[in-house]
Parts: C-alpha cells; structure tokens; sequence
C-alpha cells in the first residue's frame, strides 16, 4: 500500500479520496483493500479531484450538485469524447460496459439501502465515477491521448475489485476449491478423465463448470489435442483474408476445432496508414510463408512439419528479431530492369531494429549511416535523420556501405518491399504473449514478465503495455500451453457473466493451464474476441462453444449479445489424405 507523510502545519486539502479513506479505516466492517483500488488511476493520494463527498452521482468536477442521472451523462461522454481515438461502436461499447457496470453496484448498494451508512459497493461507484470524469477531462497532453485505453481500464478494474471484495465475503464462494483443486478434483489434467469428450480421433473437449473460492463461478472450455494420434496440422491465418466469422472459417477449411489468435490494433489512438484497426500484431507465419515478422520479442506458438521426429509438435518460445534477414528488393520507379537486392540481417553487420517498446522517435545518430521505416512488408519512409517509429512496425537502421554501389535509398523514385527469413524454419506460427511458464525458459525465469517481452512503452497492444491495474483484471482469456506426453491444451476462459463466470487474471490463466498438466503455456488475446469453435458430430456442424464476453451481464441475462469478428485464427485440422 502507499504511504503519505503528512505535514500538519500544511495539512493536505480534504478530497473524496481522504474522506472514502478515513471512512474504511474507522468501520470495521469495510475491507481495507479498498483504499487501494480507490487509488488506482491516480498519481497520489492528492490526485482526486471532483466534490470532497461521497456521493458517486455528484459528478461534476467543481459542483457538488447530484445529477438526477449521472450514468446516462457519463454513458454519453464516453460515448461521444473517445471518438478522437476509436471508432463509434467501440465507444458504444465503452459506454454500455461503463452504465453496466454503475448499475450493477447502484442495485446492489439499494439492496442495503435500510443500512444508512457508506457501503462498499457505493465507494465502488464513487471511484468509478470520479476517475472516469478525471480521466475524461485530463488536459495532461500524453493522458488526452489515452483516454479510450484509460475509460476502458478503469471500467474492468471497478468491476473486477467488486468481484474479488464480494468473493471475500461470499457465503456461497467461502467453502468453495479454488480453481486448482477444481481442476485436481475433477482430474482435467489427463485426457482419459470422463469429463472429456472425444469429438474427433485425437481431440478431447470438457467444459469446466462450477464455483471456486478464489475467482467465483467459473466456465471456462479445455481442447486437449493428442498431436501424436491425430497428426494435427495447425494453420495460422489473417482471417480478414477470408472470414472473420470463426464457425464459418473452420467448416470452409475443414478443420476439427479453431481457437481466435493473436493481438492486433484496436485501441491504440495512434493508428495511420498502412496500418490499420484490426491489423495483426506480431509474428504470422502461414504455410511457410512469413506474413509478419517477430518485431516484438514476444511467446509464439509455432509448428515445424516434415520428416523429423519432432516435426508436427507444437512448441512455443519467446521469438524476435534477432538473426532475421531482412530481404529488400530496391528499384527505379518500379521498373523490374532495375532492380537490386540487399539482404540485411538484424544484430549482424551493425543492423538494428527499433520498435515501439523502444522508441516513438529514432534518431539517426551516426553519419554513416540511415533508417528505413518499415510496415510488415512496405518501406513507408527513409531517412538519414530521424523517422517516427511505426506502432505495429519497426525502424530498420543500418550503415549505408552495405547498400548497393550507385543505389540512393532516400530517392522518392526507388521504390522498395521486403521480404523475411526466420533464422529457423516454420511452418505455422503465431504470436501472443505474455509466456507464462517453459520447462526451458531461455530467459532462466518461469514468472510472468511482460516487459522481457516488449509490452512497453507505447506498443500494441496498449491494453498489456500501458496496463495500470498489474494483472488484477478478471477478464476472459485465451491460453495455451503443451505437455511432456505432446499434448496440445487450449483453454476458453469466459467472463463478464456475474452468474456463470467473472474471467481470470493472466497469473490465473498461467495457473490453470499448469494444473492442466501443461510444461509451457502462454497467453493469447482475450477479451471480447477470445473464442472457440468445435466440430460437433451429433449436428455435423461446427459451433462456438465459449459464452459471448462482449457485454457485461448479470442476473440471468438473456438478451443478444454482439460477437467481436475474429481477426486472426488458429485451426487445427486433420492430416491430409494420402
């Protein structure tokens, strides 16, 4: 916790956040964890500004008057104030899971209204409102530029506080197992537990139901694969290139099951073309062909297939840049007759890539030397200078003796592409990150490290890099992870459902893949476009087995929930016919 040395001859100015405080240290029946979650999203216990009350509908910044709705106005500016920074449906968004989520905690706070005095679930509300009007207000110019990340942070971390503080004092969750012995109890580490279902030769499924101590009800969907039996191949895609709708996809390519894949750009406010929203991040290898190179030095999953005995395992390791040759293909004014080559390979020769964990600006601080900025396979600017760092791509520095004799790079007429060679041969591989655990962690750790893997500075997805709650979301998840008897485990984490499941951390994910008997495991994107799909043999038809996670719902709920496109893919389908 912070602590705050007090000088009482200047004694700070009262603000909601001294006044909540003082309030839990003097009620024994307030949990003290809440000081903190009110802190969050704050640079100190002085960084509160709003009406010194604790009203959470007083919500104007220097007006202690209650807004006869102040859900609906704060709904409204989110949805309206982000549109500098996304696009209208996901500010929508934004907005439904913010009114969401007041409501929730207004219900449950008129649900003790005969108790007179503040309740948890109030100050909840309290600091959902007031840092949701700070963060909106905020004339900090590098914060202005944040504020979708920052609304949208802020909503999953009130929500995911109020579930870890309700858990605590749950009759229902107190004698519960924790998700661990769950998983131990219902024997999900092995394949030939009841509780699997062998869909296809090779291909187990169980559902994993019920409610734990540490992380409420949970409803989370386990694909076991015998890689060995079944002789799986793993394709990795841009599902923009054919569907993005994930049942469609599996059945047209006529795969077993298909699980939603990497990152990609959605929230960042700084998005220019090429790039655009949804485009992936990261490593993609399809088919042997290198889509995306490893930029970020972040966990993929990867397969090798051919004729070696380890060729058609899955593996996954920390992949980037290091040794890979960059293959640029130079010409006068597009003119085939004039092409040259120059192959240029990172951390050899004095080449350097700089990405966005790094830098937003690169300065070329050598005479002899120049930046090309480079988006997956487009050279978008060359400069001797200085060149602003592509956000899903990278700068690619080098001396200029190793161009071609008579080849300027800087002339507006040469026009160049790229071209990538990993330093190891793939056939299908995908990035995702964080690494959550290996048996042989090249990096001689096995905890989660997400600046080791370049979620830093301003890179994508700024979700994970500019995360200011450190992994204390519960939020739905994507992970996978291998075992020593070359099994390959996919896990559906489903959330936001107050009733069937609340999500899990990314240390939780890490803990139930391990549970599940896995010796590496790492992350995948979650969130609203983690999904699943199986093959279903009763129907014939391919479906999505996760619950949507699009919307926050409670009670029961019912009403149609929107279904987030998938971007990117990973199928898995049977060996092809000899």
């Amino acid at each position: 916790q912070q602590t705050t040395n007090v000088d009482m001859k200047h004694p700070p100015p009262m603000t909601w956040l001294s006044l909540a405080s003082a309030e839990i240290i003097q009620r024994d029946d307030l949990n003290n964890d809440i000081i903190d979650v009110l802190r969050a999203f704050g640079r100190d216990d002085a960084d509160a500004p709003g009406p010194a009350n604790l009203n959470p509908d007083c919500i104007f910044c220097t007006d202690e008057k209650v807004h006869h709705d102040a859900i609906s106005h704060l709904q409204n500016r989110i949805a309206t104030e982000l549109l500098d920074e996304i696009d209208a449906d996901q500010a929508q968004m934004f907005g439904r899971r913010f009114a969401s989520i007041s409501s929730l905690l207004r219900a449950a706070d008129k649900d003790n209204e005969a108790d007179e005095s503040i309740s948890t679930d109030q100050l909840l509300r309290l600091a959902l409102h007031r840092r949701t009007v700070q963060i909106l207000s905020t004339t900090d110019v590098t914060l202005s530029k944040r504020k979708a990340l920052r609304v949208r942070a802020v909503v999953d971390f009130i929500w995911s506080q109020s579930l870890v503080l309700g858990l605590a004092d749950s009759q229902r969750c107190q004698h519960a197992p924790t998700l661990v012995e769950l998983v131990e109890k219902l024997e999900l580490h092995t394949a030939s537990s009841s509780q699997y279902n062998e869909f296809h030769p090779g291909f187990y499924h169980a559902t994993l139901e019920g409610i734990t101590r540490d992380y409420g009800p949970v409803h989370i969907n386990i694909l076991r694969i015998n890689l060995r039996t079944s002789k799986c191949r793993m394709k990795c895609l841009d599902a923009r290139e054919s569907c993005t709708d994930l049942s469609t996809l599996t059945r047209k390519t006529g795969a077993v099951a298909a699980i939603s894949g990497g990152f990609f750009l959605y929230s960042e406010p700084d998005i220019e073309v090429p790039s655009k929203r949804t485009d992936p991040v990261g490593l993609l290898v399809s088919d042997g062909q290198v889509c995306l190179p490893p930029v970020f030095r972040r966990a993929a999953i990867m397969q090798r297939r051919g004729k070696g005995s380890e060729d058609g395992l899955v593996d996954m390791d920390k992949i980037g840049m290091d040794g890979v040759k960059c293959i640029l293909k130079l010409s006068s004014g597009g003119d085939a007759s004039t092409m040259q080559t120059l192959e240029l390979v990172i951390d050899q020769k004095n080449v350097k890539c700089i990405h966005r964990g790094n830098a937003e600006v690169f300065v070329v601080a050598k005479k002899d030397h120049i930046g090309l900025a480079i988006v997956g396979k487009k050279v978008v600017a060359v400069s001797s200078t200085k060149l602003n760092v592509p956000l899903a791509g990278f700068v690619l520095s080098f001396p200029t003796n190793l161009a071609p004799i008579g080849c300027i790079l800087d002339d507006d007429d040469v026009l160049i592409t790229v071209q990538y060679e990993l330093p190891f041969e793939l056939h299908d591989a995908m990035a995702g990150g964080p690494l959550f655990f290996s048996d042989i962690d090249n990096d001689g750790n096995n905890s989660i490290d997400l600046k080791s893997e370049d979620f830093r500075g301003s890179a994508p997805p700024v979700t994970f890099s500019q995360d200011e709650t450190f992994d204390r979301n519960l939020l739905p998840r994507m992970g996978v992870g291998t075992t020593k008897d070359g099994e390959l485990c996919c896990v559906a984490v489903d959330g936001r459902n107050l009733d069937r499941a609340l999500g899990l951390t990314l240390q939780g994910t890490s803990d139930l893949l391990k549970s599940l008997g896995c010796t590496k495991a790492m992350n995948l994107d979650g969130g609203s476009s983690k999904r699943m799909v199986l093959f279903d043999n009763q129907s014939g038809e391919h479906k999505v087995v996760c619950l949507s996670t699009t919307e926050i719902k409670a009670n029961t709920e019912s009403r149609p929930d929107p279904s987030r496109p998938v971007h990117s893919a990973i199928l898995f389908l049977p060996p092809r016919k000899s």
